[in-house]
């Protein structure tokens, strides 16, 4: 059975109410290929800030500080 989506509800809703303030947001895709894998970090539209060809097991390794850092440049711009 699909899940039902409300096209306008926000996934999270915040304290200041949805669409109150400005939004940083991160995404991370890892595409898993038959002998190694993408992983890519991007914030919003802007260029990507991390573009790595992995081995299988290590696609996870130092995402942390990946996303830390998008959100810190991110945060950043807004002030």
């Amino acid at each position: 059975m699909p899940l039902a989506r409300i096209p306008d509800a926000p996934l999270y809703p915040s304290q200041d109410g949805p669409g109150a303030g400005a939004v940083v947001e991160v995404t991370v895709r890892v595409m898993v290929g038959p002998d190694r894998s993408t992983v890519v970090v991007r914030r919003g539209g802007e260029p990507v800030a991390l573009h790595e060809i992995r081995p299988h097991g290590a696609e996870a390794d130092g995402l942390g500080a990946a996303v830390e850092a998008a959100v810190r440049e991110g945060l950043a711009r807004l002030r």
